[in-house]
């Protein structure tokens, strides 16, 4: 995405004071957004504990934020048409700042992960903003192309810096204080919106067609919560029905609106490409297994090992650190030999640290986990870039939106996914249900099964073609 907004000119001049602020206010923001992806994880188990959540239900606080993000990162392109960036910037921003002081004030765990839905939108409209809008104010030249450089690390190394920070923050002023740091940084950023470059979108946006990708998005999400929802120990209920024709009734509508429009959310012909359709998939275990990972060692590692918060965010820095490794070092290997084999490598490595955990006889220990935890997040790195890099290659321009949003979405719905499989696991294998409680019954059986999903991963490159990607800039 950074290539976009990229281009070289001959002119040094640095940025004057406005354009400091600019990148200052959307840097920080976008900033806000990566670490809420990671933030809470240290804190899981104290809140659990706080707000009486089973094991059955924690996965919620990571899934709700995820789904909503997913499904509104593919209707932001449209509704950045129809409103303008900086002003759905605005609304994403407060719509965070809000969402993290309920967050810090919740005191059920419904209200924690509704407000978590409400976060997650903010943070999709927030990410997809802030980018063009820093390009729009700062012009372009050699200053324009280091602050991007810097922005490219921002979200590389967010999900690092979220987990240690959350960490650092529940330990020493208690989980609250991981929503509450957002709201003086939202508040800040609000006030300085208008110091931000008033964009002119290329095409005024029609109600009708954000009403028809609205629509779509809303189905396409309400299955997702469903499928997640009915992994839980109750299993499928009527209100599973209930849920799935509702979501039939949006599709329908959605399709019929969108096909009354001249340009739809997604190119009918963009998905029947086996290359995309394969990264899309790929991109989606990929999820799985990262945030699949996270939960499992959040709860296993406070509550079977007692480790603190702080000493959890930085034993998964192992994981995180090695997959923004392996997704730079995986980007130089399909320049040169394609998109397949890395994909394919980097999977298979990934579910081998998995299954390797999986078949551990003796109680899972810290130095177990820093030996195996590198290899799930080189492979899974390198995997994502991979797909990363076919979602896009052989897009046009008008198409660079949707398949942005696609991939970002295959990914979090991905995650959601892989967290309430988790969760099933460990609830059908533990003796209690209730959290504090031992996780490490049905650990070995949760890394199995995520071992296993890698082997939908595995079909789904073999879709992805052989040749090398004439892409550069991507990140993972």
């Amino acid at each position: 995405m950074v290539d976009n907004f990229s281009a070289a000119s001959a002119s040094a001049t640095p940025l004057d004071g406005r354009q400091w602020l600019a990148l200052g206010t959307l840097g920080a923001s976008f900033l806000m957004a990566a670490l809420d992806s990671t933030v809470i994880y240290p804190a899981i188990p104290s809140i659990a504990r706080a707000l009486q959540l089973s094991t059955a239900n924690t996965h919620w606080l990571m899934s709700a934020f995820l789904i909503t993000f997913g499904g509104v990162l593919l209707l932001s392109s449209r509704l950045a048409e129809l409103f303008g960036r900086r002003r759905l910037f605005t609304i994403g921003l407060a719509m965070v700042t809000v969402a993290s002081l309920l967050s810090a004030t919740a005191w059920t765990g419904e209200v924690l992960v509704s407000a978590r839905i409400v976060q997650g939108v903010g943070a999709a409209l927030v990410a997809t903003t802030a980018l063009p809008l820093l390009a729009i104010a700062l012009g372009s030249g050699p200053a324009r192309s280091r602050a991007l450089g810097f922005w490219t690390l921002i979200g590389a190394f967010g999900g690092t810096a979220g987990l240690l920070l959350g960490g650092l923050l529940t330990d020493n002023l208690g989980w609250r204080w991981v929503f509450l740091l957002n709201v003086p940084i939202g508040i800040l950023a609000v006030l300085l919106v208008p110091i931000l470059p008033e964009d002119r979108c290329g095409r005024s946006g029609h109600p009708l067609e954000v009403a028809g990708a609205t629509c779509l998005i809303s189905a396409l999400t309400l299955i997702g919560w469903t499928i997640i929802a009915a992994l839980g120990p109750a299993g499928p209920t009527g209100g599973v029905l209930l849920r799935l024709t509702g979501a039939s009734v949006l599709l329908l509508l959605g399709l019929a609106l969108e096909a009354r429009t001249g340009r739809r959310l997604i190119r009918p012909g963009l998905l029947l490409s086996g290359n995309r359709v394969g990264s899309l998939g790929v991109l989606f275990i990929a999820g799985t297994v990262i945030e699949g990972v996270l939960l499992l060692i959040t709860l296993y590692g406070q509550e079977a090992l007692g480790l603190s918060a702080t000493m959890f965010g930085a034993l998964m820095t192992a994981l995180t650190l090695s997959s923004v490794i392996g997704s730079y070092l995986g980007q130089a290997v399909v320049l040169r030999h394609g998109l397949r084999l890395v994909a394919l490598a980097g999977l298979s490595l990934a579910g081998t640290g998995l299954l390797a955990l999986a078949m551990v006889d003796s109680p899972l220990s810290t130095v177990d986990l820093l030996s195996v935890l590198p290899l799930v997040g080189f492979g899974a790195g390198a995997a994502f870039v991979a797909a990363q890099i076919g979602v896009t290659l052989d897009a046009t321009e008008a198409d660079s939106a949707a398949t942005s949003g696609l991939s970002d979405a295959s990914f979090s719905m991905g995650g959601a996914l892989g967290l309430a499989a988790v969760s099933a696991v460990l609830v059908a294998q533990q003796s209690v249900s209730q959290l504090p409680g031992p996780v490490d019954a049905g650990l070995p059986t949760a890394f199995a099964v995520t071992a296993g999903l890698t082997v939908a991963g595995l079909v789904a490159a073999l879709l992805l073609g052989q040749r090398s990607a004439p892409v550069a800039g991507q990140g993972g």
